[in-house]
């Protein structure tokens, strides 16, 4: 465990690959979520960290850190959805679609794989995860932003 894992929860977000690049497009300073999640948001605190997951695609593509409380805002961030469920975020890393990591590259280092239903873990957004396994996909997304150095 990390020094700082103990004050700080580790949640994965999904992203479809036109929300990613909407979000980014807005300046990677908003997230958002459907309003059926608003319970879930709430549970969002300043420190928290969302692991950024593109649905589709099956990678890890980016690291953000929660920077406020959850609150409610409908301006337009996405073109198909206004996720008004928002809370602000700091881009810790993100990585290009070629970089990004596969998911089924962890197969061996997360526990989700060790259920056959691995994929409810991925389906609806936050879904907050055990510390280890943020830790493997953490280090697996700094580890492809350095090979992706020149």
């Amino acid at each position: 465990m990390t020094a700082d894992s103990t004050d700080r929860a580790y949640w994965v977000q999904v992203f479809t690959p036109k929300t990613w690049q909407e979000f980014c497009a807005a300046g990677a300073k908003v997230t958002g979520f459907r309003s059926a999640r608003w319970w879930r948001i709430q549970q969002l605190k300043p420190r928290d960290v969302l692991l950024c997951y593109l649905s589709g695609v099956g990678k890890f593509i980016g690291i953000l850190e929660v920077e406020s409380e959850a609150y409610v805002d409908e301006s337009p961030i996405w073109k198909g959805e206004a996720f008004p469920c928002r809370t602000d975020v700091k881009m810790v890393v993100a990585l290009d679609s070629d970089t990004a990591v596969p998911i089924r590259d962890l197969r061996d280092r997360l526990s989700i794989f060790r259920t056959t239903h691995w994929g409810l873990y991925l389906i609806s957004s936050p879904t907050k995860w055990s510390v280890s396994d943020a830790e493997a996909v953490m280090e697996a997304i700094y580890s492809a932003r350095t090979d992706a150095r020149p």
